[in-house]
């Protein structure tokens, strides 16, 4: 019976290890290196990290002295469908907590655009996911220091640039800068939250129930709140808390 006893708990304490490390999985910056925001991805080549095993999709962040940089392949369909539907989410938390800070979304077509899509008598012979990136009008911007939270022209003076396309192989590219001057940070020694998101329609809901200010009560007086399950195996966001490269 003792045995027994001390190979259950070995199994436990083994279970509870291995939860640990998983939970404290961490991501980092990439060292700098030259970047050109063009959507081909070449210089980043080796530098990508695999969200999961079956590298639904995979990204890389990195820094120079005036950009953070971000870069996203995505190889599941239906996250590429949700990444050109809803964006891709850079978020910046300059004092590195993991809440909203200044944020970048691209691809964001707007309901006209897609309503319109919708009811072209082309629509069955449409790439609807390449047709989704051309007809975005603009970035997504909120948060920015001296940037008017909104739609910003593809043809700014503040350096923000981001480029998405879908290539012959079927897979999703996304290529991405902000300036750094722009987030509001102090010093390169400070930590930041670094926030990478497919947006997809699961969160949205998620963050909308989250949002509620009266949620309702159980038969026991405590807030009951519904949870919205992801189809998804892979996780579609990811945090890196860090301070930035320094040149």
């Amino acid at each position: 019976m003792r045995k027994t006893i001390i190979v259950i708990l070995m199994v436990l304490v083994c279970v509870n290890v291995f939860a640990q490390k998983k939970k404290k999985e961490e991501y980092h910056l990439v060292s700098p290196f030259p970047v050109t925001v063009d959507a081909d991805l070449i210089e980043w080549d080796g530098k990508l990290t695999p969200i999961d095993q079956d590298s639904s999709w995979s990204f890389a962040v990195t820094n120079d002295s005036e950009f953070i940089y971000l870069a996203v392949l995505v190889k599941n369909e239906m996250l590429q469908y949700e990444a050109v539907r809803n964006g891709v989410i850079l978020n910046i938390n300059k004092d590195g907590k993991k809440k909203d800070g200044a944020q970048l979304i691209f691809p964001i077509p707007d309901s006209e655009s897609r309503r319109a899509m919708s009811q072209d008598d082309n629509f069955e012979n449409m790439n609807v996911r390449e047709e989704l990136i051309k007809r975005s009008r603009g970035y997504g911007v909120r948060g920015f220091q001296h940037i008017v939270d909104g739609l910003l022209s593809f043809e700014n003076t503040y350096g923000v640039l981001a480029k998405a396309k879908l290539t012959e192989a079927n897979v999703l590219i996304y290529e991405a800068k902000v300036p750094i001057d722009a987030i509001g940070l102090q010093n390169f020694d400070q930590t930041v939250a670094i926030q990478v998101q497919l947006n997809n329609q699961y969160a949205l809901l998620q963050k909308a129930m989250r949002s509620r200010v009266q949620p309702s009560r159980g038969i026991y007086g405590r807030p009951t709140t519904t949870s919205v399950r992801t189809p998804y195996t892979a996780k579609t966001d990811i945090w890196i808390i860090t301070p930035l490269n320094k040149n």
